[in-house]
């Protein structure tokens, strides 16, 4: 994992673990069973915000390659609509929603310099 995407994958999992820990901590049971309760939830969230961001970046391939299957040249302008519409469609579907589609907009935003490589190397 890249250090931008351990940062998105922090920022994926604080709200959502916020109110999961607070259930966890307030229910009446042992030291012992609650950090467990904690560690697989942790866990949980970090595998789904992994998932998350794998989707994302697939539905951005797949449009960047309807493009070059037009003769259509990638730039920074047009991955970054895909990225607004890739994160749009995310947030219609209800699989995101606020703090982390903006997260998960800025990781994106974050990886153009992958993908241009990444294209190079197809378009070559």
């Amino acid at each position: 994992m890249t250090d931008n995407f351990g940062s998105f994958v922090k920022g994926a999992l604080v709200g959502a673990l916020v109110g999961a820990v607070a259930g966890v901590l307030l229910a009446p049971k042992a030291g012992e069973e609650t950090r467990k309760d904690l560690h697989r939830l942790a866990k949980q969230w970090a595998e789904k915000a992994a998932d998350m961001y794998e989707d994302a970046m697939d539905m951005v391939y797949e449009k960047a390659l309807a493009l070059k299957t037009v003769g259509k040249r990638l730039d920074e302008k047009k991955y970054l609509e895909m990225v607004k519409e890739v994160v749009d469609e995310l947030k219609n579907d209800g699989k995101v929603a606020g703090e982390v589609a903006t997260r998960l907009t800025s990781q994106l935003k974050r990886d153009w310099n992958k993908v241009k490589k990444a294209w190079a190397g197809e378009v070559a």
